[in-house]
């Protein structure tokens, strides 16, 4: 099962749980399985059907561009980063 680590600004619609133990083949099929413990967060991670350009994931400590078809391998650890502002 891959590891979805929640950041703190979205722990809050998992009841504060920052790790999740998730199966699924695609980044998609995850995060519906996290929507399902965390309900709403689908919504809060996804818009139009691509991921919020906003957001950053990361797998396995490597940030890339995403998409929701793209594969994930079953001990992965996938990592919702949001953006950081400032300047």
């Amino acid at each position: 099962m891959a590891t979805v680590i929640v950041p703190a600004l979205l722990r809050g619609l998992c009841g504060g749980v920052p790790y999740h133990e998730l199966s699924g083949a695609t980044i998609g099929d995850i995060l519906e399985q996290l929507d399902n413990r965390c309900p709403g967060i689908y919504d809060r991670l996804v818009e139009d059907g691509s991921l919020r350009p906003e957001l950053a994931f990361a797998i396995d400590g490597e940030v890339v561009g995403l998409a929701l078809h793209d594969p994930v391998a079953p001990n992965a650890e996938m990592a919702i980063v949001p953006a950081i502002g400032g300047g």
